[in-house]
């Protein structure tokens, strides 16, 4: 018993939660929600009980006729009226005010989304939960608000009725119990069959939706066309599919046996046994007049649907709240680290040196750990490679470094502070970052670079300068839009689709775009040609002149260009030093550089390979 309470007063108090968010976001369509239900209450009460009651007894008591059509002539105009605002609202005033309320409220979790760590978004449980609260969020706003203003006027409205059917006999008051017994009992149980339904079905529902997902989007295309991959995919949406359908399977006897309950209840048995009762008193018992047993059917009538719309609604309680968890979870969530937290502690160039000490990292969930003693130092317009077999670790080390995450043990610490202490934003504009995995958005070239608004001239000209030096701004120029083209043709037909390298410089425009104190590339040219490789390093030489760099590349020729070199495996430093020291000391560094070389034909052409490196180096 205490926990069907302490699960209703949750419920409730989750349904006042996403009140006050709509209030707060769209103060007007709460009150006009109100309004609106408040005139339709009014309209079947007013219609229903005392028109025909009046009008009954006009006809019984002969009233004047005039007196009787200005009656009818008023409550006509004034269900017109009601009509009027009730359309306005319906097709006007809420499809504005509900994309209104929609845009805050998604904008409210795109910025929750934004401000949690990346971790949670590699796990699983908490990803279901993202995704359950923006599948749901639109829905239960709108369902909450139509809820709590027709429960309000249900109750007035079923009130009213039923005074008037207690005027005629008081026993009828015992068919109102029926409905009340049908939605709350069998309504809530089927309620709750449902929400379980429904979360069984979303593993299988996330299946089908990749599916979806992917087949409609062009990165995906040229794979699936050349090769049989789209068995496989057919294969998962078959699968998702047959799931959903063995969880509808699993729950449909027992929701079919408590729909025919609740049906019978709330419809048959009060909308049958009140006029066999109405019938029965006034034509056996005659202890009523047939304008009461007349008035007593459409009082009935929209009673019972004044009592079947209450106790819906009270039951939907119960089943927003429960959806309701979801959002209310995701919103609640506290950030391990809080991406849009401000701090009294701004982090403010210059830098001096960003130290990492006995630095270990496990991924939530990992047996092994990602990082072990990590120890190293970058300085000011020092240039430090990062190199290593796939899983070595560097990139882990890289994210750790932007604090995307945080050590499990040991620390970082810039100029001699841990950068827990400095504030967050702050800290991460000393980074300029050109990631692998680099995303390019459907938007313009310009805001592709600066991954902002363009708000000026100079930022225009910063675009430019920072193409140039990425060696793609004679491509970009000979667009029909120039740095105004939008990318892709996702959105729009005239959008310009580029290779793969051309993609990758603008990427690394962005880096030159961005005040950094620190350039983190990670495989910046891992796109590109050796000769366009060379033109691009050669730029970031020149533009990394005062900056401290750390490159992170499989490519050893690229690793040749930095003072330091840190060869890692299974998550620690095995060999440090300068390239030249390294490949004396004929380690696991040096073994890999010799590896590549191999695709050299003579080590006259591997010389002439690696000689504009050591030249820049030099």
């Amino acid at each position: 018993m205490r926990d069907i309470y302490r699960n209703a007063t949750a419920n409730i108090a989750n349904n006042f939660f996403v009140f006050r968010l709509a209030w707060s976001m769209h103060p007007q369509r709460v009150i006009a929600d109100f309004v609106i239900q408040a005139g339709r209450q009014f309209s079947n009460v007013f219609f229903a009980v005392y028109f025909m009651k009046y009008l009954i007894e006009s006809i019984s008591n002969q009233r004047d006729f005039q007196q009787i059509l200005y009656f009818i002539i008023m409550t006509l105009a004034m269900l017109l009226a009601l009509s009027l605002l009730d359309n306005w609202y319906m097709h006007r005033f809420r499809p504005l005010s509900d994309i209104r309320l929609y845009e805050k409220l998604y904008l409210l979790l795109f910025r929750k989304a934004a401000s949690v760590e990346l971790k949670c978004f590699e796990d699983h449980e908490f990803y279901n939960k993202y995704t359950k609260a923006i599948q749901e969020a639109d829905q239960r706003i709108s369902a909450v608000l139509d809820n709590l203003s027709r429960i309000i006027f249900s109750s007035l409205a079923a009130i009213s009725i039923f005074t008037v059917m207690y005027s005629i006999d008081p026993w009828v008051l015992l068919f109102a119990f029926l409905p009340i017994i049908g939605n709350f009992y069998f309504g809530k149980k089927l309620n709750g069959l449902q929400f379980h339904q429904n979360e069984e079905s979303i593993p299988y529902r996330r299946k089908m939706d990749y599916v979806n997902r992917v087949i409609y989007l062009s990165n995906y295309a040229k794979e699936i066309r050349l090769s049989r991959i789209f068995s496989v995919l057919r294969d998962t949406y078959k699968e998702g599919y047959e799931g959903v359908v063995s969880v509808i399977h699993k729950y449909r006897v027992r929701a079919g046996v408590i729909s025919f309950f609740k049906l019978f209840l709330t419809f048959t048995l009060i909308f049958q046994g009140v006029l066999l009762y109405g019938a029965y008193l006034a034509m056996v018992k005659q202890s009523i007049p047939i304008s009461s047993f007349i008035v007593l059917g459409t009082a009935m009538v929209s009673g019972a649907w004044a009592l079947i719309r209450l106790s819906d609604s009270i039951v939907e309680v119960n089943k927003n709240g429960i959806y309701i968890e979801n959002l209310k979870g995701f919103l609640s969530y506290d950030s391990e680290i809080e991406e849009n937290a401000a701090s009294d502690r701004p982090c403010t160039p210059p830098l001096q040196h960003i130290a990492f000490r006995q630095l270990h990292f496990t991924y939530d969930g990992a047996k092994t750990a990602s990082l072990q003693d990590i120890t190293l130092e970058v300085h000011k317009n020092e240039k430090i490679a990062l190199v290593g077999h796939n899983g070595a670790g560097k990139s882990t080390l890289i994210k750790l470094m932007m604090r995307l995450y945080d050590p499990t043990k040991g620390e970082i610490v810039l100029n001699g502070r841990n950068i827990k202490a400095f504030d967050l934003a702050s800290y991460r504009s000393l980074f300029g970052t050109v990631f692998q995995d680099f995303k390019i958005f459907s938007m313009t070239i310009a805001e592709n670079v600066l991954m902002r608004e363009v708000e000026n001239d100079a930022d225009r000209q910063l675009v430019i300068e920072s193409l140039k030096k990425s060696k793609v701004y004679d491509k970009v120029a000979a667009l029909p839009n120039g740095i105004d083209t939008i990318l892709t043709k996702e959105f729009d037909d005239e959008g310009v689709v580029l290779s793969g390298g051309e993609y990758q410089k603008i990427a690394i425009a962005r880096m030159f775009a961005r005040p950094a104190e620190i350039l983190i590339l990670d495989e910046p040219t891992s796109a590109l040609d050796p000769i366009a490789e060379y033109e691009i390093f050669e730029s970031m030489l020149e533009a990394c002149k005062d900056k401290a760099v750390v490159i992170i590349s499989h490519r050893m020729s690229s690793a040749m260009l930095a003072d330091r070199i840190y060869y890692m495996e299974d998550g620690m430093i095995r060999e440090a030093g300068s390239h030249q020291e390294l490949m004396q000391s004929k380690g696991k560094y040096a073994e890999l550089f010799l590896k590549q070389a191999e695709k050299y034909v003579d080590q006259e052409e591997l010389s002439e390979a690696v000689k504009p490196y050591e030249v820049q180096q030099t």
